[in-house]
């Protein structure tokens, strides 16, 4: 089947396909489209960029073409789930382009990060075909907003995608709230053993199309590894952007962390690029406003997290940038396959450091093939690269102090005690201080606790004052011919003098006891008695 006619799909769709630049279905189109106009439940699985989209929309706008009249209010005929909000944005998108203009199509996007009233002022009214985010939805539903009875198709894309992100609790509800009497459709990259467990519970008698092998890539996608160290990972891509031979017009570059892809948007930024960042951090016109300046050319360069890795469809992505290589390997198939797309071509290009090396070689096992390297780990200068300006990175502000030089010499009298060590008795003269006890495991002839050397005690009269030795004076030796300074208490850890307690607070009385005070000690009660 070379066409889309030939699929039996309906004129007004195929006139609309043909409009808008679709003349040859792919691979998983080809097996998906003609068993789903049958009204089989269906497990696909394919790569990403591979066309599911239309393998699933195309014949539930086929299905809609056959009704008449309008959905009742709150109710919907198709609902399909995505796990991420740019993907939900690109099927509306899509199924939009597939219908055309001569198709009346009413669609509602179902998003979490924005206001829900224009969502529910659409819902009243009944559409066609919802498209949303599990979480939702699902506030949606426990609302009383929309109801689901009527549904006849429901579709799960990214399956996989939404189990790793924890919706399958949401994706069993929505399913018992529609009932049994549905068309069912999964699609996923992968066919994960809890993909599997979920099709079994949700599918009825399914046909399975594979149209693609676990972990494969896109066979016209050029990738390849540059190695160098990650504080040289800035100027590797400083030189692969403004480099004339790699011709780098729409980049994506993908970081790890959230953190991490501000980061590099804020260098990009520095370094004299146009950049956006896009990540789960980020609020819903943030993200979208990211994306359409991306899409018009406004933005050369993207940077996102792996939230966008199954999201993003924008046409003519010459090359995607994996600045860290993802934690989970199959991640970086969904990344690179946002360029290619549709048999078009593109370059993937990888910036590994030497902590990556293990999920480089995690990546490789997965699409079974061992990705040509170049540069080096040291270095990383055989291309020419360059660090990034000096300018660009923030000087140090405070901290340890640097290394010692001629500008910045190490004092070798100073005093290297700690402030607890050196303050309490520094304002005591050595003379001035008390002899030292004698240590209890020397033996003396004096008595323990007296200092040596010391005249003996003189005997105290009975009832008589009890006086201090000349040996052990309570205030500091004072200037000659000023009087006498008392001794200042400090504290044995910081040194700062001791002041006295602050005097207790003046209680405060409240209102019942003014009121009692006024009465002569009786209360409202009391008073209410005598009045009777």
């Amino acid at each position: 089947m070379n066409d889309f006619i030939s699929l039996g799909l309906p004129e007004i769709l195929t006139d609309s396909l043909t409009a808008a630049g679709f003349t040859e279905p792919t691979k998983i189109q080809s097996q998906a489209i003609p068993k789903l106009l049958e009204g089989k439940d269906m497990m696909g699985i394919a790569q990403t960029g591979s066309g599911k989209t239309a393998a699933f929309g195309l014949p539930i706008l086929a299905g809609i073409l056959t009704l008449t009249g309008r959905p009742r209010p709150l109710t919907t005929r198709a609902l399909i789930l995505a796990p991420t909000r740019e993907l939900a944005v690109q099927i509306d998108e899509n199924l939009r382009k597939f219908a055309g203009s001569k198709m009346k199509l009413d669609t509602v996007l179902l998003l979490g990060g924005v206001s829900r009233y224009h969502q529910v002022k659409r819902l009243e009214r009944g559409v066609d075909v919802v498209v949303a985010t599990p979480g939702r939805l699902k506030d949606l539903m426990d609302d009383g907003k929309i109801k689901l009875n009527e549904t006849r198709w429901l579709v799960l894309d990214e399956a996989d995608r939404m189990l790793d992100m924890g919706f399958i609790a949401p994706v069993r509800a929505v399913a018992k709230a529609i009932g049994i009497k549905r068309h069912t459709m999964m699609f996923s990259a992968t066919m994960a053993p809890e993909v599997a467990d979920l099709a079994k519970s949700l599918l009825n008698d399914p046909v399975r199309v594979d149209a693609s092998v676990a972990g494969s890539t896109v066979v016209k996608i050029d990738q390849r590894v540059i190695l160098s160290g990650a504080k040289a990972k800035r100027g590797v891509l400083n030189e692969l952007l403004l480099s004339e031979t790699e011709n780098m017009e729409r980049v994506i570059i993908f970081s790890r962390t959230k953190h991490g892809a501000d980061r590099v948007a804020k260098n990009l930024e520095i370094d004299g690029h146009k950049a956006a960042a896009i990540h789960g951090n980020k609020s819903q016109n943030a993200r979208q406003a990211a994306l359409k300046g991306f899409a018009s050319g406004d933005v050369r360069i993207l940077v996102a997290t792996d939230i966008a890795a199954r999201g993003i469809d924008v046409p003519g992505i010459t090359h995607v940038v994996n600045y860290e290589l993802p934690d989970d390997p199959e991640n970086y198939v969904h990344r690179i396959g946002r360029t290619g797309r549709n048999g078009a071509s593109g370059i993937a290009i990888t910036l590994c450091d030497g902590t990556e090396r293990g999920k480089l070689r995690d990546v490789e096992r997965l699409i079974r093939r061992t990705l040509p390297t170049s540069g080096d780990l040291h270095t990383g200068n055989e291309f020419g690269v360059v660090e990034a300006p000096r300018s660009a990175y923030k000087k140090p502000s405070g901290g340890r102090p640097g290394p010692r030089s001629a500008k910045n010499p190490r004092k070798d009298n100073a005093d290297r005690r700690s402030p607890a060590e050196r303050r309490p008795f520094a304002e005591f003269s050595t003379d001035a201080r008390p002899a030292k006890s004698q240590p209890h495991h020397q033996p003396s002839d004096t008595p323990r606790g007296r200092p040596a050397g010391d005249a003996p005690r003189a005997a105290r009269p009975d009832n008589g004052p009890r006086t201090r030795p000349d040996a052990a004076p309570r205030t500091r030796p004072a200037a000659e011919g000023a009087a006498p300074v008392r001794g200042v208490r400090r504290d044995m850890e910081t040194g700062k003098p001791m002041t006295a307690k602050p005097a207790a607070a003046k209680q405060r009385w409240g209102k019942s006891q003014k009121d009692a005070v006024r009465s002569g000690g009786r209360s409202n009660a009391d008073r209410q008695r005598g009045r009777a």
